[in-house]
């Protein structure tokens, strides 16, 4: 069984206004989805509503410009679907009173074809840390598998990777274009 937590985000498109003094000027509240966090192997039963309330304070935050926070959560069997092809759900691991987040992002193309909203030679972006009181973070790290099978561990190695990368596809490019005077001779040659 696993823990299923739904949460509902929300910006106020007043903060951004010049004029906007929080607590004085009127808020607009702006609805704009929300996150699937997934407790896996779940066994706790009995104590489900105090772990929930145990992340409430490491999931949610507020401030006046946004907003996260818990709507609902259920107890579900581990090989349900909880959210859909196109999001991406935060598993969330608990040891004492650590507690660890781990986010896989998969930027393959899915049976409609999107694919993602990174370059299409990342292929995943693992990101993990630990979870602290007011939604804060610690031990951050992220890493990206590409489509070659190499694995980035850092924004400048897949910086780097990337340049090594464009700078091999356009002289492969400047090289194709090169010899296509040659192949059209071949051509009238061997004609």
């Amino acid at each position: 069984m696993k823990l299923v937590i739904h949460t509902q985000y929300r910006e106020n498109y007043a903060a951004h206004n010049e004029d906007f003094v929080p607590g004085v000027s009127e808020n607009y509240w702006k609805m704009k989805g929300g996150s699937t966090y997934v407790v896996p192997r779940f066994k706790d039963f009995a104590i489900a509503k105090e772990v929930v309330a145990f992340l409430s304070d490491r999931i949610g935050y507020s401030n006046p410009a946004s907003e996260e926070y818990i709507v609902d959560w259920e107890i579900r069997d581990n090989s349900d679907k909880v959210c859909e092809s196109w999001e991406t759900v935060t598993q969330i691991f608990i040891v004492g009173e650590k507690v660890t987040a781990l986010q896989i992002t998969d930027n393959r193309p899915d049976a409609d074809q999107y694919g993602g909203y990174m370059r299409s030679e990342i292929l995943e972006m693992t990101e993990a840390w630990t979870m602290l009181p007011d939604s804060d973070r610690s031990e951050y790290s992220c890493s990206y598998l590409m489509r070659d099978g190499d694995i980035c561990e850092s924004q400048s190695s897949l910086r780097n990777w990337l340049e090594v990368y464009d700078a091999t596809a356009s002289r492969l490019k400047n090289l194709s274009s090169s010899m296509k005077p040659l192949q059209d001779n071949y051509m009238l040659i061997s004609k």
